[in-house]
């Protein structure tokens, strides 16, 4: 839940709205705190913190295969054997391409 607000040397880590909310879908996926339906609540989560912050999602960037295929891969990088920042660096790319400027 912290990590949209990490700093490093007294800067932001995730200085772009959309790298917050990459960041914590991300750790979300990685924490993988329900049995079942981690994906679903990402997805819920990401709707959730744009519409909590006055934001809006693109769904012509960030439609239903493509969200589906990103939370996919976010959330078994490690059996696909993917790196960890590769993976942030994709959903972190199509979320700044998908969420809107208030």
């Amino acid at each position: 839940m912290q990590r949209p607000q990490v700093t490093t040397l007294g800067r932001e880590a995730y200085p772009q709205f959309a790298d917050k909310v990459a960041a914590f879908v991300f750790a979300l996926l990685q924490a993988r705190p329900f049995q079942g339906g981690n994906r679903r609540v990402a997805l819920a989560s990401i709707v959730a913190f744009c519409e909590v912050n006055n934001r809006s999602i693109d769904s012509r960037v960030l439609d239903e295969k493509t969200a589906e295929n990103l939370l996919k891969r976010a959330s078994a990088y490690r059996e696909l054997g993917i790196p960890p920042e590769n993976v942030f660096s994709d959903l972190r790319e199509v979320l700044r391409r998908a969420i809107g400027h208030p």
